[in-house]
């Protein structure tokens, strides 16, 4: 006894097709797009944090003697956002150069209570900025669904690789809430 006509040819290579289809999306999901050309840094008119060249002391002089948190080792500021919010610019050394700098949404209670400062920062080239729209990421932005399955904070991740570094933007319902430069160690240059 038969359960039923069996799918014709075109069904079933439809179904192939679509099969295929989402197969390879699985696979190049987290491959990031190609690098881009210059390093992306994270921008204000008073001070640029760029992983390629900025150093500690200019920072400093730009800006004081940060505020030690999240963890030891971290160099932070509270800086405006998107409708006055406080953001937190979060800042890394290695002997004097920096290495990462980080831009985002506290969302922590035990976070300090610090004054923002009339700043705001945001990566070029693109004008990408903390409480934008995640569609509004430039096309070298890669998303990688592994990185936000670990990271719970975040909905969505991307992630740009440029020369000396990457750059990431995280968010949450569609809505850009972190934005962060790291350097490449020297094995993955």
């Amino acid at each position: 006894m038969s359960e039923g006509p069996a799918p014709d040819f075109a069904m079933q290579r439809a179904v192939e097709i679509l099969a295929s289809i989402y197969e390879r999306q699985q696979k190049t999901n987290d491959v990031p797009p190609p690098p881009a050309d210059k390093p992306i840094v994270l921008f204000s008119e008073t001070v640029a944090f760029d992983i390629t060249q900025t150093q500690r002391v200019d920072v400093e002089r730009a800006l004081g003697i940060a505020f030690a948190y999240p963890a030891r080792g971290w160099h932070t500021y509270c800086v405006r956002g998107p409708d006055g919010a406080r953001l937190f610019a979060s800042l890394f050394y290695s002997e004097g150069a920096l290495i990462a700098a980080e831009l985002y949404v506290p969302k922590v209670e035990r976070a300090p209570k610090l004054e923002p400062r009339d700043l705001t920062f945001r990566f070029v080239p693109g004008e990408i900025a903390v409480g934008k729209p995640i569609t509004s990421l430039p096309e070298h932005f890669g998303r990688i669904s592994a990185l936000a399955e670990k990271f719970g904070a975040y909905q969505e991740m991307f992630e740009a690789r440029f020369p000396g570094g990457s750059a990431y933007a995280m968010g949450n319902g569609g809505t850009i809430e972190r934005l962060a430069i790291y350097a490449l160690r020297s094995s993955e240059a």
